[in-house]
């Protein structure tokens, strides 16, 4: 057996290693969002991120959004392509559902509409309670057809603030 020093100088170097790579992870940029802006949406799915980042003046009248996809490194969509006002821009629509709702955020860039959501719903209607199971994820629709669905992992958000963006009627039938 090796001396307990040997034993020891392993163990720390091992620890050190484990904090070092918590560290690098933790300074990992979890949205695309750049200081000040703060990340009204955001999503991790293989592999990419989807946010959209908010002025930090964001309010009913006032302050940009922009949706950004793809990574750290590497931008791959935005829109607007600057950071905009939000009026035509942008829509919110929300529903309630038993147990549970949907709110979404859409946009559309050309003929693409993208669906932005985060969902609540009821999985059991017995004596144990109703199970809720919650999903955020995005949707992308080309001319009315579905072309990509992603769900979120891990950690996820969808915090618009009230009355800032502007309403439009639910569409049922626009997420599978």
């Amino acid at each position: 057996m090796p001396p307990i020093r040997t034993l020891l100088r392993a163990g720390w170097a091992c620890a050190l290693g484990a904090l070092a790579a918590t560290a690098a992870h933790a300074q990992a940029p979890a949205t695309l969002c750049s200081a000040p802006e703060v990340a009204v949406f955001n999503c991790h799915s293989r592999g990419k991120t989807a946010s959209v980042c908010a002025s930090p003046d964001l309010a009913p009248g006032k302050g940009t959004l922009q949706y950004r996809f793809g990574s750290p490194a590497q931008v791959e969509l935005q829109y607007p392509s600057r950071p905009s006002a939000v009026a035509g821009h942008f829509f919110a629509s929300a529903t309630g559902f038993s147990g549970g709702g949907e709110s979404r955020l859409r946009f559309r860039n050309g003929n693409t509409d993208y669906i932005l959501y985060e969902r609540t719903v009821r999985t059991r209607f017995d004596g144990k309670g109703n199970a809720p199971q919650s999903s955020t994820g995005l949707v992308v629709r080309q001319g009315g057809k579905l072309i990509s669905q992603r769900t979120c992992t891990g950690s996820a958000l969808l915090n618009l603030p009230a009355n800032a963006i502007p309403e439009e009627d639910f569409d049922y039938d626009a997420i599978p």
